[in-house]
C-alpha cells in the first residue's frame, strides 16, 4: 500500500482530535458534545483498525468478528447516553 494513505489517515486522526478539543470548549449541550465525540472516536478507531492494524487486508471472517464486537458495543453506548443528562444536573 502506498505510504501516502498512511499520511492522509494520520492527518484525519490529528484533525479530528483537534476538532474534539475545540468541541469541548464550545457552548453546545453536553449530550450533543458527547454524541459527536463518541462518533469521532468510533471513526478514529475504525481508521486505526483498518489501516494501521491492517484489518482491511485480513480475511472477511476476521472482519466479521470485529463487526460483531462493534455491534455488541451499541447497546452499552446507548445505556451510557441515557445516563448523561443525569450527571450534568
Amino acid at each position: 500500500m502506498d505510504n501516502r494513505i498512511y499520511l492522509v489517515i494520520f492527518a484525519i486522526l490529528v484533525g479530528s482530535t483537534a476538532g474534539e478539543v475545540t468541541l469541548i470548549r464550545s457552548s453546545l449541550a453536553p449530550v450533543v458534545i458527547s454524541t459527536i465525540i463518541l462518533a469521532l472516536a468510533g471513526m478514529k478507531a475504525a481508521l486505526v483498525a483498518l489501516f494501521f492494524q491492517h484489518l482491511k487486508a485480513e480475511p472477511k471472517a476476521l472482519s466479521s468478528i470485529v463487526l460483531l464486537a462493534l455491534l455488541a458495543i451499541v447497546p452499552l453506548l446507548t445505556i451510557s447516553f441515557l445516563q448523561i443528562p443525569h450527571t450534568f444536573h
